[in-house]
């Protein structure tokens, strides 16, 4: 449905983070002659108020990963990339990231040594550039920020 989602999980205490790429000429960002990025994240905590940047798509994406680590019986760090292309001219809601995400999982999963592998991994996939990304991502932003990291 024009949208493309990857999703990076890793071991550790709940942390999750939702980024979109909008393509220039999509519906969301019809006069742009750049991807427009929003983002929004949450730690172990929790939010405290509502996600403004990405809205609903955030809460719906955050629904998929989450069903998945229950079945599990798990809990990770977690980034959702969605680009939205132009593709996308008719928005469907957000049900469409819920099962966008939900898909994701469907997939044989990629495999990679450490976060900042699999973000390196990805990289070539993604319609902007990992410096791009790392200006919008708190997660991507924090690689290999902690001790633990090393």
């Amino acid at each position: 449905m024009g949208n493309r989602y990857w999703v990076i999980l890793t071991p550790g205490n709940w942390e999750f983070e939702l980024v979109e790429m909008k393509a220039p000429d999509s519906v969301w960002n019809p006069e742009a002659s750049d991807y427009y990025l929003a983002s929004a994240h949450e730690g172990y905590e929790g939010r405290t108020g509502y996600v403004e940047e990405t809205a609903g798509a955030y809460y719906a994406a955050r629904l998929g990963v989450l069903e998945h680590l229950r079945e599990r019986d798990r809990q990770a760090k977690c980034l959702v990339l969605r680009e939205v292309t132009d593709d996308y001219w008719a928005p469907v809601g957000v049900w469409q990231v819920r099962e966008g995400v939900r898909h994701a999982f469907e997939n044989e999963p990629a495999t990679a040594e450490t976060f900042h592998g699999a973000i390196q991994q990805l990289s070539g996939q993604l319609p902007v550039s990992l410096a791009d990304l790392r200006r919008k991502s708190e997660l991507v932003a924090g690689i290999q920020s902690r001790l633990t990291d090393f």
